[in-house]
């Protein structure tokens, strides 16, 4: 269980850190900039919102197998399958019209009179980004990222899928602990593997509950 923790782990942070990385700045300049372009994305974004990760899971899969055939005939060895960075990249990608269109609906409400001060101040639009308006939507990218993490800890069907041979996660490995001891009726030690798997969503959300109660409460109130 130590190694599907920390599999666990790492597929988790990696995937939260790609989605921000991408999602922070698509979903602020989708909301607060006019441009070419800019209707046809957001809607291709909403559109996003109702495909289910379930149903693309086998044509990921092929279409990753298909690529590992492939490179395996010119490297030698596999490396999309199997692989916790192709995996993390693939949460990532299925968490991004959600995360989007949540963080895109808060910097909408955001004034723009915070923007104007900082350009009068010489601030560019990326200082203004990133030392104005990312802070300023730090209840919305907590709330973002507890419900992600949410979503890729607790994660099944990609991990089952693209991960049969190595590499597997928590919510894999549980279920092989409860497979071998189902024979033995052992229940000890599948308890102990599902406070594993509860433990670190339980310690994330007494850290960032008050910053969640901020990001539910804002708008509440006007004026």
């Amino acid at each position: 269980m130590g190694e599907y923790l920390l599999n666990s782990v790492l597929v988790t942070a990696m995937a939260l850190l790609i989605l921000l990385l991408v999602a922070l700045p698509a979903s602020y300049a989708l909301s607060r900039f006019e441009f070419r372009g800019n209707r046809l994305i957001n809607s291709i974004v909403k559109a996003g919102l109702f495909i289910n990760v379930s149903y693309i899971a086998v044509p990921i899969f092929l279409m990753l197998l298909d690529w590992d055939t492939g490179l395996k005939a010119m490297l030698g060895n596999d490396l999309l399958l199997n692989n916790r960075f192709m995996l993390a990249l693939i949460y990532a990608s299925t968490a991004l019209p959600f995360t989007i269109y949540l963080l895109s609906s808060y910097f909408k409400t955001l004034p723009a009179d915070f923007e104007e001060a900082a350009s009068i101040d010489g601030a560019g639009y990326y200082r203004t980004m990133f030392s104005v308006m990312f802070p300023m939507a730090a209840p919305s990218i907590v709330i973002v990222i507890l419900f992600n993490f949410l979503l890729f800890w607790n994660e099944y069907i990609l991990a089952l899928t693209l991960m049969p041979a190595s590499n597997q996660t928590l919510p894999v490995g549980l279920l092989n602990l409860m497979a071998a001891e189902r024979s033995a009726v052992n229940y000890g030690p599948m308890y102990a593997g599902m406070v594993i798997v509860m433990l670190p969503t339980l310690i994330l959300y007494i850290m960032v509950q008050k910053r969640l109660t901020q990001g539910m409460t804002v708008g509440g109130v006007k004026g």
